[in-house]
């Protein structure tokens, strides 16, 4: 057996993002993520026949209980990678309502599945429809992506229609901050005051994207490990691809990407270990998180 360690030069700085949104967020995405295993578990069944019970398999957001939040119904996408012929349909969102203070929570998990991984580099940039009023023409975002958010765009329209102007939290970690930024302009186009918190996100879209995404003039803030390669992708040959928002960055290597990228014990850990964001027992943390073996 390997014995992880870790290497931290930058402590987490908030600047101006709040600490403790980052604790709801990543507690949140990593309850999604484990929504994810129980479908697998449950042998992968179509919407209509999977009843999943919230539940945290993440020991470091263990302050938190899940019975002190509403999950809504799950959101699901129906995409097809570019190298299959037949699409394929997964769970990978939902709006999540705290119950202590009503506050609204739109929750993307990251990749999975190997059809998760398969779009995750397709970086081929493709035209974006945006749902806001008078967008600017040349709007291009990664294929990969967009085609996971165009197949649950009409389910995720449909329940943002039924909260009203509340305020809402989007969030998600990897592809599922992806999903989050293209989500973002959605949640605006029906008149919701949105802020948006991701982790370890990709570069959607080409530079007319991102001005686009600014000029919607939503408060973001993106989550990094800088020892993270996820952060950097697409890759500069792909185009030009640049992120949105505000960084919010630490370091902390674990020597391979499969656990410097994890959304529990490495990035969670981060959050509550700012001044620290090493995780010294990574080795205990990931196996009660569920998460076995390297990439």
């Amino acid at each position: 057996m390997t014995i992880t360690t870790c290497t931290s030069s930058q402590p987490l700085n908030f600047g101006d993002s709040s600490q403790q949104t980052f604790k709801v967020c990543t507690f949140l995405v990593n309850v999604l993520s484990h929504m994810y295993d129980q479908w697998l578990q449950a042998g992968s069944p179509p919407p209509p026949n999977f009843n999943w019970k919230p539940a945290n398999a993440c020991p470091i957001t263990n302050d938190f209980k899940v019975e002190d939040y509403s999950f809504g119904q799950l959101i699901w996408s129906t995409f097809t990678p570019e190298v299959k012929k037949t699409p394929v349909t997964e769970p990978f969102g939902g709006l999540v309502k705290s119950n202590s203070d009503g506050k609204l929570y739109l929750v993307f998990r990251g990749s999975k599945s190997l059809d998760d991984f398969l779009v995750d580099a397709e970086f081929k940039p493709v035209p974006y429809s945006a749902p806001t009023p008078n967008p600017p023409p040349g709007l291009l975002v990664a294929r990969g992506w967009y085609a996971v958010f165009s197949g649950l765009a009409k389910a995720l329209d449909a329940q943002l229609k039924t909260i009203g102007s509340k305020p809402l939290t989007v969030t998600g970690h990897s592809l599922g901050s992806a999903l989050a930024t293209l989500a973002t302009p959605l949640a605006v186009s029906n008149n919701i005051a949105a802020l948006h918190y991701n982790s370890a996100s990709p570069k959607v879209g080409l530079q007319s994207f991102r001005d686009y995404y600014e000029n919607l003039k939503v408060k973001t803030f993106r989550l990094v490990n800088t020892a993270d390669t996820v952060p950097n992708l697409p890759p500069k040959r792909s185009g030009d691809y640049l992120h949105v928002g505000i960084e919010v960055a630490f370091n902390a290597d674990y020597g391979a990407e499969k656990k410097t990228h994890n959304p529990c014990c490495s990035y969670a850990y981060a959050i509550y270990n700012p001044a620290a964001p090493c995780n010294k027992d990574f080795d205990k943390c990931a196996p009660a998180a569920g998460e076995t073996g390297d990439e």
